[in-house]
């Protein structure tokens, strides 16, 4: 029985994790086209790194963004400081 419920927990973290992949890509994709700017590899790279560390500890908020948002560079970016996330 606890076995069961690990492997539910564990399952829950992984779809977190896959959603907050997907969030950070578009936070990042997402700088891009709104400050009209190419970030170099190692930027983008540390800007996912902080992303899925915010969305790990904050996921229901960041997520919660993404999900209303997630076509909407601007939607999502305005979500996020609503929140909070980026005072």
């Amino acid at each position: 029985m606890i076995l069961c419920l690990a492997l539910n927990v564990s399952n829950c973290q992984d779809i977190v994790e896959q959603k907050c992949q997907m969030a950070c890509e578009k936070f990042v994709s997402c700088t891009e086209e709104e400050l009209k700017l190419t970030l170099s590899p190692d930027v983008k790279r540390t800007g996912r790194i902080q992303c899925m560390d915010g969305c790990t500890t904050h996921n229901s908020d960041i997520l919660q963004c993404f999900d209303q948002e997630p076509n909407s560079c601007k939607g999502f970016g305005q979500c996020l400081v609503q929140i909070g996330t980026f005072e």
